[in-house]
């Protein structure tokens, strides 16, 4: 389990767009992939999505971030930036120090006082948002609790504040707080969590949505880290074949899912047939007669798979076949 620590309120909500179109799965389809471990998933085009300022975000990139006046992410050239200022705790305390265990954020007051889990409720997030002009937002902490009973997936319902409150997550949904930062565009990891940036990967989509099938990026399985397999579940959860941030699925597609640690077994009740194996970077394999959708074309160039990953990758896929 990875501790990270910021002197100040080392806080970045980050956009994650994969797609312009809402996401139509509902949160009672995904299940809870750490407890309940079978191969059979829903995927989904989005990497994340979130409100902020009044745009939907699946659509809209902020261009750059940052952190105690270090930028953490931007184009060259660009103005565009998201600065958190500070975190107002209970009692009109303000947090000194934060860092993050697992997906859980724990904020140390100027008071003395150690907040996390369900004691961080109430808490506001002030930030400083740059779109040409800066304007100062809030980000409100409704509640925070396990995603499930014993699990150390965090679930945080959070408002902003443009005007009026609203949900932050598109459809109101609730977020997992993740120690990184992913490139809009392209859906590849940007940061390395020890330098403090943190994003609230709505769930729904791909980022969140790869924590609950069980690839916990904090965690490990059989002794192997699963940082690398989460990210290679946000490739396969698009059908990011190129990993270039193009997605050839629809959301709702149902997939049987495989890996060699243990996290995901195959479901003796699922017909499928392989799709892909994926890594951090794409398809590290593809069979383009399985693609989920019919007809697609990867625009890349990827072997075709014959065993069970010999390709190296860390996660198959599968198309499930009618019947199922």
């Amino acid at each position: 389990m990875k501790t990270q620590r910021s002197g100040l309120v080392g806080l970045v909500t980050l956009l994650l767009a994969g797609a312009c179109e809402t996401e139509d799965v509902t949160l009672e389809e995904v299940s809870v992939r750490g407890l309940e471990q079978n191969g059979f998933q829903l995927n989904g085009f989005q990497l994340n999505g979130f409100q902020l300022n009044g745009f939907q975000l699946n659509g809209f990139q902020l261009n750059g971030f940052q952190l105690n006046g270090e930028r953490l992410y931007g184009a060259p050239g660009t103005t565009d930036f998201i600065e958190i200022g500070e975190i107002d705790l209970h009692g009109g305390d303000k947090g000194s120090e934060s860092w993050l265990v697992g997906s859980s954020l724990t904020v140390k007051g100027k008071k003395g006082v150690v907040s996390t889990g369900a004691a961080l409720a109430g808490a506001y997030i002030e930030y400083e948002m740059s779109e040409g002009k800066k304007k100062h937002k809030s980000v409100r902490v409704v509640s925070v609790e396990p995603l499930a009973p014993g699990s150390d997936v965090m679930n945080y319902a959070l408002e902003v504040n443009d005007g009026d409150w609203k949900p932050l997550c598109e459809g109101g949904g609730t977020a997992i707080l993740l120690g990184d930062l992913w490139d809009p565009a392209s859906g590849d990891r940007i940061t390395d969590p020890s330098n403090g940036a943190l994003t609230f990967a709505c769930r729904g989509a791909a980022l969140a949505k790869c924590v609950e099938y069980g690839y916990r990026p904090w965690a490990s399985a059989g002794g192997v880290s699963l940082r690398e397999h989460h990210q290679a579940c946000t490739r396969m959860v698009r059908a990011d074949y190129c990993g270039d941030g193009v997605a050839h699925t629809m959301n709702g597609t149902p997939i049987h899912v495989l890996d060699q640690v243990g996290v995901q077994k195959v479901d003796p009740n699922v017909n499928y047939v392989v799709e892909a194996e994926w890594g951090p970077d794409g398809a590290t394999c593809l069979n383009a007669g399985n693609t989920r959708q019919a007809n697609q074309v990867a625009g890349c160039t990827i072997p075709s798979c014959t065993t069970s990953f010999a390709s190296g990758g860390l996660i198959q896929s599968g198309k499930v076949l009618s019947g199922s």
